[in-house]
């Protein structure tokens, strides 16, 4: 079982950490977007983000889970045939959504962005279409285990996107028109980037429409799912956009892209997780290995979730030169973050029963589960955004992902059964829910702060949710009671 979790470690760290970067430059340019842009023009600049992250799904119409399954249990011969198939299909749909999004520009600019500037539309089009294109030869370096390509090419991503928004932004003033031109510089620069990577490994002659409607079969329910998926994650948005304003829209993404450090982290543990249970298999002696993981993780992500309660509004307020992290026009926004990443814990939770749903090509449970998980989420934003405005928004998605996790759950129990620590998992719980009550009643000076960030960590070991194979583990890699030579 130590091999296999050594194993995953590895994976998750090197491919999570390229996760990490291809989309941790949003939070690196925060300092940039809310001390250059009002809440009005950081509104349109999340609209733009969301719509792109809501599209790319859709463009992915879940091939590229079925690329990845077929491309990892399959001989060479296959694999190439697998690939050509759906690389063909990609480069098909993006460039056709490219040119539909250009051509419709002028009417759903305004709907989409709350813009009349045809030109962001038209850029955003052609960003997801970039986007698209160049994740698939990323997934494929994934499969192969090719791990300096991925880390290499998504630090180019950060870099390029870094160096061009100080300059069309900073430097030359252009505004929003900057930021989503930077953004279409380095997707378009990266898909030449990865194109020869591409051409290797593919045959014209291997186009099969037979191993394409494989895919799509096990592919296809992942369409349905990504789009709730992404309802889930963005509707809010849209909707603090009818019910609110703008610049309500803005507060909120500044405090929600805060939150969304937990989903980089859970998403990029899953850039390891799903090549790591496909690999391993989903037979029953797996099943205490899938456990263990789920304790291991779910113990990781309570301690950063309460590294985020207690620090987040000082994180906000960090001196860079003469500017802080977030402009003084976006420090309420802090109060969202708690709810925002807990729903990512539970999506954490979520993520961690798919091997049964994979092994079994269920796949219709994913639908199904987020389905449910975005109408619950719909629902909750139009009920709670009237009483309660954003605070409420946040609830509504962090109850939609307990929702759908617990949803899961449950189909499992039939499906693909685990008997999960759960005196392991209760220890991890309890002490969160205590941290964040002792949070909400005492002083927020440093030394209570420092006091509550340590109360996890200490409190795991004093309730003894490490058993003794763990302590010996912890005490050999630490050398702290070297074994004695005879």
């Amino acid at each position: 079982m130590i091999k296999e979790i050594k194993a995953l470690t590895f994976n998750t760290l090197v491919y999570g950490a390229g996760h990490i970067l291809a989309r941790i430059v949003t939070f690196l340019l925060l300092p940039l977007y809310t001390n250059v842009f009002n809440p009005n023009d950081y509104g349109v600049i999340s609209l733009a983000y969301t719509f792109m992250g809501f599209m790319s799904v859709v463009l992915h119409y879940g091939l590229d889970a079925a690329l990845l399954k077929r491309y990892v249990q399959s001989g060479v011969s296959e694999k190439t045939g697998y690939l050509t198939s759906a690389w063909f299909s990609f480069l098909v749909t993006s460039i056709g959504f490219g040119l539909l999004i250009t051509l419709l520009r002028s009417w759903l600019g305004p709907i989409i962005l709350g813009s009349t500037d045809h030109r962001l539309m038209t850029l955003v089009g052609w960003i997801i279409a970039m986007d698209v294109m160049w994740s698939i030869p990323q997934l494929i370096f994934r499969a192969e285990e090719k791990p300096y390509i991925y880390i290499t090419n998504s630090l180019l991503n950060v870099l390029g996107s870094l160096t061009l928004n100080l300059l069309f932004v900073l430097k030359l003033g252009m505004g929003i028109y900057g930021v989503l031109l930077s953004n279409f510089i380095v997707s378009g620069s990266l898909f030449l980037l990865t194109l020869p990577a591409i051409l290797k490994r593919i045959k014209l002659s291997a186009i099969s429409v037979l191993a394409w409607k494989k895919m799509m079969r096990f592919g296809l329910p992942f369409l349905p799912s990504g789009i709730f998926a992404m309802i889930m994650e963005l509707a809010d948005r849209y909707i603090l956009k009818e019910m609110t304003d703008l610049t309500t829209v803005g507060i909120y993404s500044a405090g929600y892209k805060l939150g969304m450090l937990m989903m980089l982290i859970v998403m990029g543990f899953n850039m390891g997780w799903q090549p790591f249970f496909l690999k391993v298999g989903g037979t029953n002696e797996q099943k205490p290995l899938f456990a263990r993981i789920t304790t291991y993780v779910l113990a990781i992500l309570g301690f950063i979730w309460i590294i985020l309660l207690v620090w987040v509004d000082d994180i906000v307020r960090i001196q860079l030169g003469s500017i802080t992290v977030y402009n003084v026009a976006y420090w309420s926004s802090t109060n969202i973050v708690p709810w925002i990443a807990l729903g990512y814990v539970f999506h954490g939770l979520y993520l961690l029963q798919l091997p049964g749903v994979f092994q079994q090509e269920k796949s219709i449970w994913v639908a199904s589960t987020r389905a449910i998980g975005a109408l619950s989420n719909v629902g909750l934003n139009v009920y709670l955004i009237p009483y309660y405005g954003a605070i409420g928004a946040a609830i509504a998605t962090c109850v939609s992902f307990m929702v759908m996790a617990v949803i899961l759950f449950s189909v499992n129990r039939t499906l693909y059964p685990i008997a999960y620590e759960w005196s392991r998992l209760l220890r991890i719980a309890i002490l969160m829910i205590a941290v964040y009550l002792l949070h909400d009643v005492s002083s927020h000076d440093l030394f209570v702060k420092v006091m509550l960030t340590l109360f996890y960590p200490i409190g795991l070991t004093m309730v003894g949710f490490l058993n003794h194979s763990e302590r010996t583990w912890i005490r050999r890699s630490l050398n702290v009671w070297p074994e004695q030579s005879n």
